[in-house]
């Protein structure tokens, strides 16, 4: 699992364009923007920042929540901010 989350780190990791802030209720935070690519999802991209052992569904509604997302489906093409921390 380690490895797997690691391979998608590496993968995503040079499609971001650097650390960016987004406002939420718990305030400002560091975030990193993606291009969603074909068969991407919210899930993907909450495991690259979920520790191993922790729950993954915790990050997909803080994803859902910074990008005002109602369903978790996402669109080739769309840009993501994930945040770039991991609390």
């Amino acid at each position: 699992m380690i490895a797997f989350l690691l391979g998608l780190a590496l993968v995503f990791g040079g499609l971001g364009i650097g650390a960016q802030f987004a406002e939420s209720s718990t305030g400002p935070q560091a975030v990193v923007s993606y291009t969603v690519r074909p068969g991407d999802s919210v899930w993907t991209y909450a495991a690259l920042i979920t520790p191993a052992g922790e729950d993954v569904n915790a990050n997909v509604d803080r994803i859902m929540k910074i990008n005002n997302l109602s369903t978790p489906n996402l669109q080739a093409g769309d840009r993501l901010l994930v945040p770039s921390d991991q609390g």
